[in-house]
């Protein structure tokens, strides 16, 4: 093997040093901040800057500011047009419902809505004894829009007797 010529050793001690340098300078000297940059220098690099590239996906709305001032209050509205009810031609229907609720069951009724009315509100009655004890109302809901539901349970291990009825409150 050849020995290297002092021309290319000192190349190759030459290379090491400016490697060397370069690395040490560039882990002392870092820059991790705008702040650290001298502000003439950077406003010349923002203008140095070329054409903005696309634009990036919007990011996770923030949290919630605090509530405002409440604002003043608004100026009175104007009054609706004079209404057309008229109680008198509301109707009430009252639907026959079972003699009796056996033990553990249920039993419904339904009050229908005369023709060319609809139902506005509705409920169950009983007997003038009330209503037994035991026995409660599972639902009492329009059915459509012409009906009135009701649904009682008992929840004796007794038979109760006493027609219940459902109501219907119907308007034209």
């Amino acid at each position: 093997m050849r020995r290297p010529s002092p021309a290319t050793i000192i190349a190759s001690i030459a290379l090491f040093f400016s490697l060397a340098g370069t690395g040490l300078a560039a882990s002392k000297y870092l820059i991790t901040s705008t702040k650290q940059i001298k502000p003439s220098v950077l406003s010349s690099l923002h203008g140095a800057q070329g054409p903005r590239g696309l634009q990036g996906a919007p990011g996770s709305p923030g949290s919630p500011g605090p509530a405002g001032a409440a604002g003043a209050a608004g100026a009175a509205g104007a009054a609706g047009a004079a209404g057309t009810f008229n109680a008198s031609s509301v109707d009430t229907v009252t639907g026959d419902g079972p003699s009796t609720i056996t033990a553990m069951s249920t039993a419904g009724a339904v009050a229908v809505c005369p023709a060319g009315q609809v139902v506005i509100g509705g409920g169950y009655a009983w007997p003038p004894t009330g209503q037994p004890t035991g026995v409660t109302v599972q639902s009492s809901i329009t059915q459509g829009t012409t009906a009135w539901s009701v649904t009682m349970q008992n929840t004796t291990n007794a038979d109760v007797s006493g027609n219940f009825a459902a109501e219907a409150i119907c308007s034209p």
